[in-house]
């Protein structure tokens, strides 16, 4: 019985080892194109799609890890895959959200204004 036990913990395991490196390489490439888009200057409206362009290898690779995993575990191919494609949508909704949050505080960060001119005293004129 332990025996049972210890052979399907390590499978897990394993399975879930899968589909680890896929999305640490997912996450880490999102954050660099982030940097990047900073950098550029990309506007917060167009950071989802600069994300998702900077990283089609990665969401790949792990849309198929995340599939494969799902559908090992008993789920259909197609529930696994639109559940796969939910997960990726997470992914980069939280990078393209702390994007658009930091560049609309950025815009919006009111500009100094400027001092007053002091008027300069004027020196008396001698009367005429």
């Amino acid at each position: 019985m332990i025996a049972l036990l210890g052979a399907s913990t390590l499978m897990l395991a394993a399975l879930q080892a899968s589909i680890t490196a896929p999305t640490s390489a997912f996450r880490d490439c999102l954050h660099d194109a982030a940097d990047k888009a900073t950098g550029e200057k990309v506007s917060g409206d167009t950071i989802e799609t600069y994300l998702r362009s900077a990283c089609t290898v990665q969401m790949g690779t792990l849309k198929d890890a995340l599939v494969a995993f799902r559908v090992k575990n008993g789920m259909s191919k197609k529930a696994a895959a639109d559940d796969a494609q939910m997960t990726i949508d997470d992914y980069v909704a939280t990078p393209a959200d702390n994007y658009r949050f930091f560049a609309e505080r950025n815009a919006a960060k009111p500009t100094p204004a400027a001092a007053p001119a002091t008027p300069q005293p004027s020196t008396p004129q001698p009367p005429q």
